[in-house]
């Protein structure tokens, strides 16, 4: 299997070669005489995805017979034994180093060969150059696949199988990554990284041809959308993951390769808004290329930090060198090409950038990039900062960063739908925002009452000299809570609103014509969806970063033993302990839940023993309240005998997963094709 997939990977590579030297020599020869070249490049774009799907064809069928002599297969195969064996039999592909790049060269081949197609019928300069670019991209992502550390080809040294194929030596899949959620966060953030180099290679095939017309814009629009809601789903799950696996209760830790990840979906909410002004008002053309190529680089970065070893990181692989100077050159040359290409076309993407007065969209827009751009740029040079001599900052520093700038951000963006361009009539706007504000009120009292009841009472238990007068905490709280209901009170009348006034023009009922909003205004209506999740992540944020209630239980091994946590009180059913088919071995705690006499649910936290890689897994217990999560960690027994536990009250943390599912879903709904339909 080692030679066949080898082979592929090398027959991928050379059409990667030929398509670019055909597209480059057919241009050379012009329009007519270099037209059969043209499509012999675009051609190869399809054997690139030939060649890299035989390859990862290979390897998933060496994971699915278990084929140790792949060393890859023999560090990272699972040794499940569910009902989800087969499931993390293929995970397993992308479950290192080696594995996760020839993916991510894969879904790049996908993009490459799906923009082949749709731009085949036009060849026309700015497709043609563009496809070269991103297949030239390609080459530098199959090049580092034959690099040792990165070939998912490379042989197992002999002492590690036997002579009937077993495996002589100890290793697996990490026992963290197999779960559901490390099935899905993998694979959709490598779709928005791959995703992210197409916006890349037509903004730099639109300077190298000089084309600052919006026709690039339109072409890769969707495709950024796209790629972006697979950052934010990638970072969704992630979250997910690390709230239900790690065991310590949060869901965000400002890890270095979490900070990679998040910094170009950051990038590309400036780049999406870019978009908009490049299209609707002729502006922002410098702005758009530039943040083309930094959310591009933005994900090599996060390629960069894993790989290259130079911050410690849970998620990060061992140090390689090679690797290191082999993605920094990546990221340099991109930055060093486009600044060029700007430098020199600088002219000819000059938009119409200014803005009349403050209170207009443009304005609203310009400093949603800076924000944006800014708060990418602060996270970068802090997770770099350890790399670079400078000291190591852990997650307070960057809270202290992200609570402001995330509540701006959220103001900005609020308002921004009801200013109109240039400049906007302060008469309009109070007309707009009256009843948004008398809701955000209401909705703002009834948060802040719920903070001040159950969440403040909680910040007390760690500080009990806090004053809510003077605490930074408690303003940000308050403010956060406030411009979170504002955020959500604007979004919600947007739909009223329009449903409103569409239901008058055309003689429909309110329901018919609110449906007619979002089936036929999708781009508008998506958009004012995925704010109105903003909105609810922010309240959700509030609490469950910034008050939860944390305690560590001792209770002896009796059933019958109870305890009480933020006034749920929990008693101690016993404990069962399995043995399963692999060696593992699996303990579970059982607790009977109740708060006020009132039965709120069952807590069963227990560990994994996993015999094969001599690890142990927490299995957390999550109840789920609509105003918070009872949090239930089984640490171990101490050595006196007595259960050892942490338990957490997560104030408000669904509402975090809540309102990331309504901007996911606004995120579809702005990107799904356009119908000739009736305008809204």
């Amino acid at each position: 299997m080692a030679n066949l997939g080898s082979l592929f990977m090398g027959l991928a590579l050379v059409a990667a070669l030929l398509s670019i030297g055909a597209i480059f020599l057919g241009r050379r020869m012009g329009p007519k005489e270099g037209e059969g070249l043209t499509n012999t490049g675009y051609l190869a774009t399809y054997g690139i995805l030939i060649g890299i799907t035989g390859a990862i064809s290979v390897l998933t069928a060496a994971f699915l017979q278990e084929d140790f002599t792949l060393e890859y297969v023999a560090q990272h195969h699972s040794t499940d034994v569910s009902a989800l064996q087969w499931v993390y039999k293929v995970a397993a592909v992308w479950a290192g180093r080696e594995g996760s790049l020839l993916f991510w060269a894969w879904l790049l081949a996908i993009f490459a060969a799906y923009i082949a197609y749709k731009r085949s019928s036009f060849t026309d300069d700015l497709s043609n150059v563009s496809l070269a670019v991103l297949n030239f991209v390609q080459i530098f992502f199959i090049t580092a696949l034959f690099i040792p550390l990165n070939n998912p080809f490379k042989l197992s040294p002999e002492h590690w199988v036997g002579p009937g194929g077993e495996l002589l030596i100890s290793g697996g899949m990490n026992p963290l990554l197999q779960h559901w959620a490390m099935t899905l966060h993998p694979p959709t953030l490598f779709v928005g990284y791959a995703g992210m180099a197409v916006p890349f290679a037509f903004a730099f095939g639109a300077l190298i041809v000089n084309d600052p017309s919006k026709a690039w814009v339109e072409i890769v629009d969707r495709i950024t959308v796209f790629a972006w809601l697979f950052l934010g789903l990638g970072n969704g799950l992630g979250a997910v993951w690390a709230y239900v696996v790690l065991g310590w209760g949060g869901y965000w830790a400002w890890d270095p390769v979490e900070n990679a990840s998040f910094i170009p979906w950051l990038t590309g909410v400036a780049l999406l808004h870019s978009f908009t002004v490049y299209r609707r008002r002729g502006g922002f053309k410098k702005w758009a290329v530039a943040l083309a190529v930094i959310s591009f680089v933005g994900v090599i970065l996060g390629t960069f930090i894993v790989r290259s070893g130079i911050v410690q990181s849970v998620h990060a692989f061992t140090q390689d060198e090679l690797s290191f100077w082999w993605f920094l050159a990546m990221m340099v040359g991109s930055l060093a090409a486009v600044g060029v290409g700007l430098l020199y076309r600088g002219d000819s993407f000059k938009g119409a950038d200014e803005f009349d007065s403050l209170t207009s969209k443009e304005s609203s827009y310009y400093f949603n990039n800076v924000l944006m751009l800014v708060a990418a740029v602060v996270i970068a040079a802090l997770t770099l900062s350890p790399a670079l001599g400078g000291k190591t900052y852990g997650p307070a520093t960057y809270d202290a960063i992200a609570r402001p700038v995330g509540i701006l951000y959220c103001f900005i963006m609020a308002v921004c739908p009801l200013l109109a361009w240039r400049k906007t009539d302060p008469n309009v706007f109070f007309e707009k925002i009256k009843w948004p504000l008398v809701s955000t009120a209401v909705i703002s009292a009834a948060l802040i009452y719920l903070w001040w009841t159950v969440m403040w009472p909680h910040y007390l238990f760690t500080k009990p000299y806090a004053d809510p007068l003077t605490s930074l905490a408690a303003w940000e709280a308050i403010i956060g809570l406030i411009v979170g209901a504002l955020a959500v009170s604007v979004a919600v009348w947007l739909f009223i609103e329009g449903g409103r006034r569409r239901a008058a023009a055309k003689g429909e009922s309110f329901g018919a014509a609110l449906w007619a909003i979002v089936t036929k205004a999708r781009t508008q209506s998506g958009g004012y969806l995925a704010h109105l999740g903003v909105g609810i992540i922010l309240i959700g944020l509030v609490g469950s970063s910034m008050f939860v209630k944390d305690m560590k239980i001792s209770i002896p091994d009796e059933p019958g033993a109870s305890f009480e946590v933020g006034g749920y009180d929990f008693v101690y059913q016993g404990v069962a302990t399995e043995t399963l088919a692999n060696e593992d071995t699996r303990t579970q705690l059982t607790f009977a839940v109740s708060r006020d006499g009132e039965s709120r649910g069952v807590a069963t936290p227990g560990q994994r023993r996993y015999a094969q890689q001599e690890q142990t897994r927490f299995h957390v217990s999550v109840i789920v309240e609509p105003l918070r999560d009872i949090f239930v960690v089984y640490e171990g027994f101490d050595e006196a005998g007595n259960i050892q536990l942490n338990v957490k009250i997560n104030p408000l943390i669904s509402w975090v997963w809540f309102g990331f599912g309504l901007l996911s879903v606004g995120t579809v709904l702005a990107m799904w094709p356009k119908r000739r339909l009736e305008a809204a």
